[in-house]
């Protein structure tokens, strides 16, 4: 995408690794770059990309700046149910994001899901032959961490 997005550090995950090699030649199109030029000052400790990683102009962490559509929540999907289908489609879409707790976060809208989540968790639904109204509660372009 060609949009520009505003990015913040507070949008970087807990354990995403920084990159503060100056010299690397992909430096400007690399997310963990990016990343580490925001780092606030009060911010002194976390995972890093060391200058060991960049090999012959090439970093073996490199990872492209993309923005996606990331989507929040699953109440709408789950609301068109019938009692029939919601015990077996909820329980399938636990299993498929790693369990209760997992599920839930990204039921409550606390973790994005990925466009690939998107169409996995919407393929479920329509092989139980729902087809209409088949939207996530939120969308927002955001920076792929993924």
């Amino acid at each position: 995408m060609d949009k520009k997005l505003k990015f913040t550090f507070d949008m970087v995950p807990p354990s995403w690794p920084l990159c503060f090699v100056q010299d690397c030649p992909m430096a400007t199109a690399c997310i963990s770059h990016l990343a580490g030029e925001h780092v606030p000052a009060n911010v002194s400790f976390g995972p890093a990309v060391y200058p060991t990683a960049l090999h012959d102009g090439h970093c073996v962490h490199f990872k492209q700046i993309r923005i996606m559509r990331g989507a929040w929540g699953m109440n709408e999907l789950f609301r068109q149910l019938t009692r029939a289908d919601s015990a077996t489609l909820h329980r399938r879409v636990k299993a498929y994001l790693g369990g209760n707790g997992t599920y839930y976060r990204y039921n409550r809208g606390e973790r994005v899901l990925t466009p690939n989540q998107q169409e996995n968790i919407l393929a479920m639904f329509k092989n139980f032959g729902y087809t209409k109204c088949l939207e996530f509660d939120h969308y927002q372009d955001v920076y792929d961490f993924s």
